[in-house]
C-alpha cells in the first residue's frame, strides 16, 4: 500500500486478530507503525498516521523522513 510516496507492508495475526502495517521505505526505523482490526480500514488507518507524522515534523520544525526509492 502507497500513500504520498510511503510504502507500507501489512500482516494479519490470527490468534490476535489483529492487523499490524509499518512504512518499509524511510530507512532502517519505520517512521510510522499502525494496527487495527479490519481490513477495510488499512488505508484509512496508514493515511491518517502518515499525516499525523508529516504534521509533527512541520509543527516542531523537523524535516520529515522522506521514503526512499525502491531498489531495483
Amino acid at each position: 500500500m502507497e500513500y504520498k510516496g510511503y510504502i507500507a507492508e501489512f500482516e494479519y495475526d490470527e490468534i490476535l486478530e489483529l492487523y499490524s502495517g509499518r512504512v518499509i521505505n524511510s530507512g532502517p526505523y519505520s517512521i510510522v507503525t499502525v494496527e487495527c482490526e479490519h481490513e477495510e480500514d488499512l488505508t484509512r488507518i496508514l493515511q491518517e498516521a502518515i499525516d499525523d507524522y508529516l504534521a509533527w515534523c512541520a509543527e516542531d520544525g523537523v524535516e520529515p523522513i522522506r521514503p526512499s526509492l525502491p531498489t531495483t
